[in-house]
């Protein structure tokens, strides 16, 4: 990705760019249907999914999120719990979002600052083949968010990570008014231990109706998509050179407005979105056939 004086240069451009592709989306969504699929409703134990993974053949990994317990849970795509893992000798205090690298080890970034009361982050690094009796312990990745995360206004609270090459990378959740509609992007080494994390760089949105607040986000099992996930839509990034996410294409797929923060790629065609329960209400599982709308 670029550096932060390159990234910053660069703004003009990409608000152009992402404003001609807003422009060319509002016309294609009277034309697309979306495949949008309630697959299931979540056991009631996962009452606030907030992350998603991939456990087995078609299964999933899930966590709740503030308030829960120091455990995941691995669901079929049909809501039934087929396990209860809990994570031992650690504390939790916001966990939101889980990645997974190429030799299936997962990351748990318990790093929701809502509030903007915690100085230390982390991630908890767990080998799914380690798991004995129900039970695993995490190795912890420890983290600082850099003076200007610490000191921003908007930008101290992360709901969003991706396993990218050896690096976990963060997205932030906007924290200010509507009109910001603005990310910082962080990252960390994907071994334990204790980092300054990395900036990566800014992105805007030239979007004043929406509120763009992004929840989750997810990598294609080849690399060539990033999806990033906000209450009232999908964010498609692709095209893109190396890493540099935002340097290619933009589509945008409205959703209905609602509480959803877990996404996750199962193969090429389908993506799995988990929505937390509401009063009266479970939480659910839905899923996006990609090929039905050209976007494998």
């Amino acid at each position: 990705m670029h550096d932060e004086h390159n990234l910053l240069a660069m703004r003009p451009a990409y608000r152009l760019l992402f404003t001609l592709f807003t422009l060319v989306t509002i016309g294609l969504q009277a034309q697309i249907e979306l495949d949008l699929v309630e697959m299931c409703e979540l056991p009631s134990v996962i009452d606030e999914s907030s992350g998603l993974a991939i456990a087995g053949e078609r299964s999933l990994w899930t966590h709740n999120d503030r308030g829960g317990n120091a455990e995941i849970f691995e669901v079929d795509v049909r809501g039934e719990l087929l396990r209860t893992v809990e994570l031992t000798d650690v504390t939790v205090h916001d966990m939101e979002d889980v990645a997974m690298d190429k030799d299936g080890m997962l990351f748990i970034g318990d790093f929701g600052n809502n509030k903007k009361d915690r100085l230390k982050l982390s991630i908890l690094r767990v080998d799914p083949r380690q798991i004995q009796e129900n039970k695993v312990r995490p190795e912890v990745i420890e983290f600082l968010l850099p003076d200007n995360g610490l000191n921003s206004k908007c930008h101290y609270d992360i709901e969003a990570m991706i396993w990218s090459k050896g690096r976990l990378v963060m997205f932030t959740k906007d924290r200010c008014d509507e009109n910001n509609n603005h990310l910082v992007i962080y990252s960390v080494p994907d071994e334990p231990g204790h980092y300054t994390a990395a900036k990566m760089g800014e992105f805007y949105w030239e979007e004043p109706d929406k509120c763009i607040k992004i929840t989750g986000a997810d990598l294609s099992p080849d690399g060539k998509k990033l999806v990033l996930l906000s209450r009232n839509g999908l964010h498609f990034f692709f095209a893109y050179n190396r890493d540099e996410y935002f340097n290619g294409s933009y589509r945008y797929l409205e959703l209905e407005d609602r509480k959803r923060e877990g996404l996750v790629h199962y193969g090429d065609c389908e993506l799995f979105i988990s929505e937390e329960a509401k009063k009266g209400a479970k939480a659910k599982l839905w899923k996006l056939n990609l090929c039905s709308i050209g976007f494998n």
